[in-house]
C-alpha cells in the first residue's frame, strides 16, 4: 500500500512533466518538418510508424517478438543496475526470465526501453566499423520508424489489460514515468537530429517545463482558495 501510494504522489508530481515534453516533442517535430535537411527523415521515420500500423491492426501481430522484447528488457535492466539475471522462457502464450530482485525499474522497463530500436541503432553503430554507413543511412530512419511503433503499438496493447509488472506499484504513477520516459527517449532523438545548437534544445526543454509545473501551481492554488471560500461562506 505504501509503495503504491509513494508512486501515485510521483505519479501526480509528473503530471506537469508529461505536458511539458509533449509540447517539446511537438516543437521537435514541427522543426524538423521546417529543415529541408531533416524533413525527409522525419517522412521517413513516419511511413515506416505507419506502415508497421498497418501490420499491427490489419495483417499480424508477432507477439512472440513482442514477448522476447519484453523478456529481453526486463534483463538488460537487471544487469545494468547490477542485478543478476538467470534462464529467459519465450513462447506464444507468455514468457518469464529469471532475475536475483525486482526493482521498479526492472519491472517497467519493457514499456520504456524500444529494445528493437536500440538493436537496430546498436547494429548500425558496429556495421560502421566495416563498411561506408551511407549504404544505408537512408534507410535507417525507415526502420527506426518500424521499431519505434513496434515498441509504442505494443506498449498501448498490453498495457490496456492489467499487467503484473504494474500492479504492484499503481497505475497512476507506473503510467506517469512509463509516459515521461517514452517522451524523453523522443526528445533525446529529436536533440540528435536537430540542427540547431543543443544548449537551445536544452532551455526550451527548460521553459516547457518551467510554465507546465508554474501552471499546475496556480491551478492548484485557486483550487486551494476556492474550497477556502466555499468552507467559510459554508
Amino acid at each position: 500500500m505504501i509503495k503504491k501510494i509513494s508512486m501515485g504522489c510521483l505519479g501526480l508530481l509528473l503530471l506537469p512533466a508529461v505536458i511539458g515534453l509533449s509540447t517539446l516533442v511537438y516543437h521537435g517535430l514541427v522543426d524538423l518538418q521546417m529543415q529541408p535537411e531533416t524533413s525527409h527523415q522525419l517522412y521517413s521515420f513516419l511511413v515506416g510508424g505507419l506502415i508497421w500500423v498497418f501490420i499491427f491492426f490489419v495483417v499480424t501481430r508477432p507477439v512472440r517478438s513482442y514477448i522476447f522484447a519484453h523478456e529481453m528488457s526486463h534483463l538488460l535492466a537487471a544487469w545494468m543496475t547490477g542485478v543478476k539475471g538467470g534462464q529467459l522462457r519465450v513462447s506464444r502464450e507468455g514468457g518469464s526470465v529469471e532475475v536475483e530482485k525486482s526493482t521498479l525499474w526492472i519491472a517497467l522497463a519493457p514499456y520504456m526501453i524500444p529494445f528493437y530500436s536500440l538493436l537496430l541503432l546498436a547494429l548500425h553503430a558496429l556495421a560502421q566499423l566495416w563498411w561506408d554507413p551511407e549504404l544505408w543511412r537512408p534507410f535507417l530512419p525507415f526502420a527506426l520508424g518500424i521499431t519505434s511503433a513496434f515498441h509504442f503499438t505494443f506498449t498501448l496493447y498490453t498495457l490496456s489489460v492489467t499487467q503484473s509488472d504494474i500492479t504492484p506499484y499503481g497505475r497512476i504513477g507506473a503510467y506517469s514515468l512509463i509516459i515521461c520516459v517514452n517522451l524523453s527517449g523522443l526528445c533525446l532523438a529529436l536533440f540528435f537530429i536537430n540542427t540547431h545548437p543543443a544548449h537551445a534544445d536544452l532551455t526550451l526543454f527548460l521553459q516547457h517545463q518551467k510554465q507546465s509545473y508554474l501552471f499546475f501551481a496556480r491551478k492548484l492554488t485557486e483550487l486551494y482558495f476556492y474550497i477556502k471560500n466555499a468552507i467559510i461562506q459554508g
